[in-house]
């Protein structure tokens, strides 16, 4: 891994934030107590990287609605499959599109359309907040 753009190394430092660099042990003293935070706040999320809805394979569409809905996984696998809907074509489904795919139940695409907008709404929420967090480092 490659150290932050940030951060300075040589043989005989310790590698510390914003380019403090101390000789033999670290000392916290060096380090400024906002300087701490931000060290901690720079820290990756252990959670594992979204992968955008807008781009999910037939696959992972099926695996959502598996884990997610599986009374409708069992009653239109078929219909998703056939139709090869991707993370795209999900987002991009209405009413009228889910009609002509075999979904007659109003009260079933209803629901559905409710669930895809969460899940599309949940990764534009995920996707803002990445944004959010670059945008602050180009403007330094």
């Amino acid at each position: 891994m490659y150290p932050h753009p940030r951060e300075q190394r040589d043989s005989h430092t310790h590698l510390v934030p914003n380019g403090i660099v101390t000789s033999g042990t670290p000392n916290k003293q060096a380090i400024s107590p906002q300087k701490e935070d931000e060290k901690h706040q720079q820290k990756p999320s252990s959670r594992k990287v979204k992968r955008s809805v807008f781009l999910w394979t037939n696959s992972e569409v099926m695996r959502w609605l598996r884990k997610k809905h599986i009374q409708y996984y069992s009653l239109y696998n078929h219909v998703f499959k056939d139709h090869d809907i991707s993370g795209k074509s999900l987002v991009r489904l209405n009413h009228i599109k889910l009609e002509k795919m075999g979904i007659t139940d109003l009260d079933h695409r209803s629901d559905l359309l409710e669930h895809i907008l969460r899940l599309k709404l949940k990764h534009e929420l995920h996707e803002l907040k990445l944004l959010q967090k670059v945008e602050p480092e180009h403007q330094q």
